[in-house]
């Protein structure tokens, strides 16, 4: 086994020396794969935590519109809560069930959508 190792040693090192680059060459690239992928699951990561932020930026806007709206729409309700039952109780001398101002209500609460 000796005699077969001493005749062959050139061969048999250029096989360890093959070995060891194949090695290196595959050790080097998956190092490499390593970083670019750390490299892009903090880049993805930081793309939606700014994607998070914008939106959540984006819903409190909407919110406060839609709070803003709200109230206002709630006001407007307030102010036919009170006004109707003042038209109703007025009294009318004629056969209509309406007169003017309960007729200006009626049409700004139609105007409104409600």
């Amino acid at each position: 086994m000796n005699s077969l190792l001493l005749k062959n040693w050139k061969l048999i090192l250029i096989a360890v020396c093959f070995v060891l680059i194949v090695g290196a060459w595959r050790y080097d690239h998956a190092a490499q794969y390593k970083r670019g992928r750390e490299s892009m699951a903090a880049e993805i990561s930081s793309r939606l935590k700014d994607s998070a932020i914008e939106k959540a930026k984006q819903d409190r806007e909407l919110s406060d519109a839609y709070q803003t709206g709200k109230a206002v729409r709630e006001e407007k309700e307030r102010v036919r809560y009170v006004q109707v039952p003042k038209i109703i109780e007025k009294t009318t001398y004629r056969n209509v069930c309406l007169d003017s101002d309960g007729l200006s209500v009626i049409n700004a609460a139609i105007a409104d959508g409600n």
